[in-house]
């Protein structure tokens, strides 16, 4: 644990961070009493105002977030380029002197990180003005199976997820099964010793998880198989009516490492994803559906008479406030959108 200690502290002192000025700091949260801290990443340009999706990422076990974005992941370039605040939370040392994530289950040692992810997001959201609908996590090894933690037990809080070469925990599978669709992304290579891909003792087979993300985001049941050649092959379960997927990326003969398509190959998935699913995917033609719901109703009149003369939010006439003609134009429209 020592030499792990030495090199994170290494590598924090030799970070740069001199090249991205005030884009790049630590911030803190408290987490029952507790100081917890994650690397915080904003855009070239950032702007107050501006509402921008939030991209965390878990690093391995031992790590850091220095560690993390100069031996897993960098996502400040597509931060700069697609613009989104990069997030890499900092584990805590457990009761081993190791940076290693605690996960929940029989061998939990108390430490609050589901609490922390919530506390973080809270934070985010309220310091930088972030899209709570576009929460994104990515995690790698230890890092990875805390994603599926917060997932099964926090899910409501993310729109997509990508876990990197870790499977879910028999006791995680056991307990996640009444949890909200999230947008899932899978990478893991078949000779991998920390994930075994057909399972073990600890850990579910990646048949099985699939099919568990499969059944809970009400996908199509049978995957587009498309090989991408370097032995790496993509499944894609593609969305139903919960407007959900399921990816997973099977690496022949890869070990337990970071594969360098992943970072472009995440964002291009988790960006899709609001909390209510693919974005394209729920929009409504129908001009009364404000909520897109499917149906011009109640709820929508709700939301008209919520806004009527104070915003345009029910302007569904397009003239710039929310008025008795919008009501009108919805009363038109009532009933399910044809």
């Amino acid at each position: 644990m020592w030499r792990i200690w030495i090199l994170n502290v290494a590598i924090a002192i030799t970070f740069s961070t001199a090249a991205f000025g005030q884009q790049q700091f630590y911030d803190t949260v408290s987490v029952n009493g507790v100081t917890r801290q994650y690397l915080v990443y904003l855009p070239a340009n950032f702007e107050p105002e501006e509402n921008l999706p939030v991209m965390l990422h878990f690093h391995g076990g031992g790590g850091s977030p220095e560690v993390a974005i100069q031996f897993e992941v960098d996502y400040r370039p597509l931060a700069d380029a697609d613009r989104f605040i990069a997030i890499y939370p900092a584990a805590l040392l457990d009761n081993k002197g190791c940076t290693c994530w605690n996960n929940e289950g029989p061998y939990s040692n108390g430490i609050d990180e589901l609490g922390f992810a919530a506390a973080m997001i809270d934070a985010i959201a309220s310091d930088y003005n972030a899209d709570e609908d576009r929460i994104y996590a990515s995690g790698f090894s230890l890092g990875g199976s805390l994603i599926w933690d917060l997932t099964c037990y926090l899910g409501d809080r993310f729109a997509a997820v990508a876990v990197v070469a870790a499977n879910m925990w028999e006791w995680t599978y056991s307990d996640c099964s009444s949890v909200p669709p999230t947008g899932m992304c899978h990478i893991l290579g078949t000779n991998d010793f920390y994930a075994p891909y057909n399972g073990n003792q600890y850990s579910i087979s990646v048949a099985l998880q699939n099919a568990h993300w499969v059944s809970i985001n009400n996908s199509e049941v049978t995957p587009i198989e498309t090989p991408l050649g370097g032995g790496v092959t993509q499944y894609l379960w593609s969305e139903g009516d919960n407007c959900h997927t399921v990816m997973h990326y099977r690496r022949q003969g890869g070990g337990h490492d970071w594969p360098s398509f992943a970072r472009q190959a995440i964002w291009d998935f988790v960006s899709t994803y609001d909390t209510n699913g693919l974005i394209d995917c729920n929009t409504s033609s129908c001009i009364g559906d404000i909520n897109n719901d499917g149906l011009a109703g109640v709820d929508d009149l709700l939301i008209i008479l919520d806004a009527y003369e104070t915003s345009d939010n029910g302007d569904l006439d397009e003239d710039g406030d929310t008025d008795v003609n919008d009501i009108l134009i919805l009363i038109a429209a009532w009933g399910p959108c044809q």
